[in-house]
């Protein structure tokens, strides 16, 4: 990923709500990132923890508590998060003021998700103008995530629909800057749109998380990495026509494959991954096996670690860092840069 991007001229600046590892954020560091996003506060203190900086917050964070603790986050170090709104702009302003730090906005574009941000640029265009001269914040440019390409199976169509949510991203950040207003970060794109999205004009750098791990989901749409993460899983039960497995829907989310070659998936339920037994198939009880999980991020939440192999030998242990405020010895207050 980061060798092309170089080549393409477009950075990286890695979703790690993907893996929740410091381990991998520093390997992606190391690669070239030249930060790292992130979907929660929670996920920014955790890797400001361990001497992270230049931490983008690609959400809107709203509730009093939490700006407060985002203000006190960015004292000494680059924080960035998006916005979609004038007066959560202005409650970002207020607390930064309080906190005697400085807060970087990116003004949010809603590129077909129906989701967060401006729905046009026109609304892009009045964000920035409401955030001019606003203490204790500065724009530092645009986010859009054309997530809603990575859900469409034709390839054909999915082309289609990036392009139009770049040109609408792209049209946003130009009107933004022709009225004088800098916006030198210009973010988007998910490991599915990655590489389309990082060679236009104007695209400053990519946000992509899966590729690191990848899964069933992101594995089918494009084939440029391979996949690293499995879930352990042993056979429990061999009725004739079945293979049961312990790992189901509590463990893996949107359901897995087996790494086992043709064997088809019959359904999940929360402890039981049942699968169709075919004549002939060796699987005996007790028989260690690797699930691919449909979707990683989700899959990852569910753990607190990884244990890394190499050549099917467990080399290193990984702690998965913590979803919230009281879990592992994460501290509600960011520690000083």
């Amino acid at each position: 990923m980061a060798q092309t991007l170089r080549l393409l001229g477009t950075h990286i600046r890695p979703h790690i709500k993907t893996h929740k590892s410091t381990d991998l954020a520093q390997l992606q560091v190391d690669a070239g990132a030249i930060g790292l996003s992130t979907a929660t506060l929670w996920e920014a203190v955790a890797l400001a923890w361990e001497g992270f900086d230049d931490l983008f917050i690609v959400n809107t964070i709203t509730q009093p508590g939490k700006i407060g603790l985002l203000a006190a986050l960015a004292r000494g170090r680059r924080i960035l998060v998006a916005v979609d709104d004038a007066r959560n702009a202005a409650a970002l302003s207020d607390a930064a003021v309080a906190a005697g730090s400085r807060i970087g906005v990116m003004i949010e574009v809603d590129t077909g998700m129906d989701r967060a941000g401006v729905d046009s640029p026109q609304e892009a265009l009045d964000l920035a103008r409401q955030t001019q001269g606003l203490p204790g914040v500065s724009l530092e440019g645009l986010t859009g995530y054309e997530g809603h390409c990575a859900l469409e199976p034709s390839a054909e169509l999915r082309s289609r629909k990036q392009q139009e949510a770049m040109t609408l991203f792209l049209e946003a950040a130009e009107l933004v800057e022709s009225h004088g207003f800098r916006c030198p970060i210009r973010s988007a794109a998910g490991t599915v749109t990655w590489q389309a999205t990082a060679s236009l004009d104007g695209i400053s750098e990519i946000q992509a998380g899966t590729y690191v791990l990848m899964d069933g989901m992101h594995s089918g749409m494009i084939s440029d990495f391979e996949t690293a993460l499995t879930v352990a899983t042993t056979v429990i039960s061999r009725p004739h026509d079945r293979l049961i497995v312990d790992a189901g829907s509590k463990s893996v989310a949107d359901e897995g494959t087996l790494t086992w070659p043709d064997i088809p998936r019959l359904r999940f339920d929360e402890e039981h991954g049942i699968f169709v037994a075919t004549d002939g198939l060796d699987v005996p009880l007790g028989t260690p096996l690797a699930m691919i999980p449909g979707y990683a991020p989700s899959t990852v939440n569910a753990y607190d670690a990884y244990h890394v192999a190499v050549d099917g030998v467990v080399v290193d242990i990984w702690p998965i860092f913590p979803r919230g405020p009281g879990h592992n010895g994460l501290h509600l207050v960011p520690p000083a840069p």
